[in-house]
């Protein structure tokens, strides 16, 4: 279930932070405050995914600015219109009494269980590359997508969804796999940032539809 916490059968809790990312002028890494809780929303429904939930509420703790939460609203609701739905519920509390040098955000989703994990009669590959920083911004075409992600869930053709995070495809595999050894073509060990690539658990009898369904680059991941 990777960093979900399930507080009981029915509700699941995900969380993503996002540091020195945005607009301020320390910022390590400059994109638009939108584009920065775009991708915070991005890796806690991945998250969600990955325990089998899919977000009901969410909450927002800004500390960045007051400026700066409008912006970060429209980034969640680009991620939900992407996926043809309404967003959530959206609460949450911003740093005011402190004026921070770098932008900093941190998104809390809850969510209920609606989608059965199952990883059995599954061939595994990973959607997406791993990329971080710069990357993220200037290769759109090589991050998983998240509307073709959730509509092959619901056809039951991914029976599993597995985010890539900092750690990289290695060790995200060994939290799957355990003691197995894995072939990729992909670099295993590279941060794969906001969950750019995702790995995914297909069903056999299904390769055709994933394959024809999906737009971002596929790599087929061997379990030695």
């Amino acid at each position: 279930m990777r960093n979900a916490i399930k507080i009981d059968k029915d509700l699941v809790v995900t969380i993503d932070n996002s540091g020195c990312i945005g607009e301020k002028e320390q910022d390590v890494v400059k994109v638009p405050n939108e584009l920065a809780a775009y991708y915070s929303a991005r890796v806690s429904i991945l998250e969600q995914w990955c325990a089998g939930a899919h977000p009901t509420h969410l909450f927002l703790a800004n500390f960045t600015n007051q400026e700066a939460w409008q912006d970060y609203e429209k980034g969640f609701r680009k991620v939900f219109a992407e996926l043809g739905e309404k967003m959530p519920p959206l609460n949450g509390s911003t740093e005011s009494n402190f004026e921070s040098l770098q932008s900093g955000l941190s998104l809390t989703v809850i969510g209920k269980v609606v989608f059965e994990v199952n990883e059995e009669n599954c061939d595994w590959f990973i959607v997406g590359k791993p990329l971080v920083g710069e990357e993220v911004v200037n290769q759109p075409e090589d991050v998983a997508k998240l509307e073709e992600l959730l509509l092959l869930i619901k056809m039951k053709v991914i029976k599993h969804v597995w985010p890539v995070g900092s750690k990289g495809i290695k060790a995200e595999c060994k939290e799957i796999f355990k003691n197995n050894e894995i072939q990729c073509n992909l670099p295993l060990e590279k941060s794969g940032g906001p969950s750019t690539c995702v790995i995914v658990a297909v069903d056999r009898e299904q390769l055709d539809q994933f394959q024809d369904s999906i737009t971002a680059p596929i790599e087929k991941l061997k379990i030695c």
